[in-house]
């Protein structure tokens, strides 16, 4: 396995992922205040999202609006933290990155959708 992982540069594609993801996470959290945090290493990332009346409190509601908003859209998210309040992605190593790509896109579509009065 450790052979694996060197041929085919794991750890370098890794973090390829997770800059690619952090930096559009960072873009919309721009946009959008209810995204509290972006964070993450190599291909593990996560944000949370928060109320914007009132930062410092968690938005599980919100989260779980984006989870099936993505959903209904073809992208399976995972919410996680102790209040429900997280979204993490891990993405496979293997991905490649038109499909990154789109799946970013999902996202961004499902955090507008939510957060964005129709």
């Amino acid at each position: 396995m450790p052979e694996v992982i060197a041929a085919e540069d794991l750890c370098a594609r890794a973090e390829e992922i997770g800059l690619a993801i952090r930096g559009r996470l960072q873009k919309l959290a721009g946009r959008f205040p209810a995204i509290g945090d972006v964070r993450g290493l190599g291909a593990m990332n996560a944000f949370g999202l928060v109320r914007t009346d009132d930062p410092s409190q968690p938005d599980p509601q919100l989260t779980a609006v984006i989870v099936a908003e993505a959903e209904a859209r073809g992208l399976i998210l995972l919410s996680c933290g102790t209040r429900y309040n997280v979204i993490r992605l891990l993405p496979p190593l293997t991905i490649p990155e038109d499909q990154l790509s789109e799946a970013l896109d999902i996202l961004e579509a499902s955090i507008e959708a939510a957060l964005v009065p129709a």
